[in-house]
């Protein structure tokens, strides 16, 4: 069975599942890197697209618009007496140099750039980086100089967009490898309980193919940017019914006719 057959086996069918305990580990390593790939797929577009269209929207607000502000001995200047906050395209510009806008009113949802008074804070796809200007050493700046900056950067963009790419796929996949094995630990205690015995290399291609169902489902949640609460416990107990099932079908005469071999 191919490994595209197995993907759409393993979303409904414990026998199916049960049945990958015999094949070769190489095979089951790289559908892990399948899935994967899949569950990195809509993180990544939102973030690259936000990014891209961040970076474009604020060059060209800050082109265009009369506020004039630097920051200066690490700290944000403006001639605003107020918080101003501008919503372009798909971007949220926040400036404050006044000290008084909290970051916790900062909403994650949609692209956000919020220069604030000792610190400036960047949210895309949802994820929220807060850095602040004195880690960037005594940083005196104008508001054009910016500007000149984010067209030079603009041209780096692929370049960096592929490294983050790569260094969020890698850090998903050593946790996939990590669910991986605790899951396996969970089925170790479900093979005992249901007197099937199994090896731990058995379990673990036995784990791999049921953490199938819960990856799609949020490959599609995520992709329509939907979000789901409580969605690891949900990723839980989806992957130990499909992995308690998957075992349940490994049947006493099977184990002994695959001893016999």
């Amino acid at each position: 069975m191919n490994i595209f057959k197995q993907f759409y086996k393993s979303l409904y069918s414990p026998q199916d599942i049960a049945n990958t305990r015999l094949q070769g580990k190489g095979k089951t390593i790289l559908y892990l890197i399948l899935l994967t790939l899949l569950a990195s797929i809509p993180t990544l577009y939102y973030l690259s697209s936000g990014i891209n269209d961040g970076v474009q929207s604020l060059s060209n607000t800050l082109e265009e618009d009369s506020i004039s502000f630097s920051i200066k001995n690490n700290e944000l200047k403006s001639n605003a007496k107020e918080t101003t906050i501008i919503n372009k395209d798909n971007l949220t510009i926040i400036i404050d140099s006044t000290g008084t806008y909290e970051e916790s009113n900062i909403s994650t949802s949609g692209n956000t750039v919020a220069l604030l008074q000792k610190e400036f804070i960047i949210v895309a796809s949802g994820q929220s980086q807060t850095f602040e200007y004195s880690s960037f050493g005594n940083v005196n700046i104008t508001k054009e100089d910016i500007a000149s900056s984010l067209h030079a950067f603009d041209e780096m963009l692929p370049i960096l967009i592929t490294i983050l790419a790569v260094v969020y796929f890698i850090v998903l996949l050593i946790s996939k490898v990590i669910e991986a094995f605790i899951f396996a630990l969970f089925g170790s205690f479900f093979a005992k309980i249901m007197r099937r015995t199994l090896t731990y290399g058995q379990l673990w291609r036995i784990t791999v193919y049921s953490m199938t169902l819960p990856t799609f489902f949020f490959f599609i949640m995520d992709t329509v940017q939907t979000t789901v609460p409580s969605g690891m416990l949900l990723n839980w107990v989806v992957t130990l019914f499909m992995l308690f099932l998957s075992i349940k079908e490994v049947t006493v005469e099977k184990q002994a006719e695959e001893n016999m071999q």
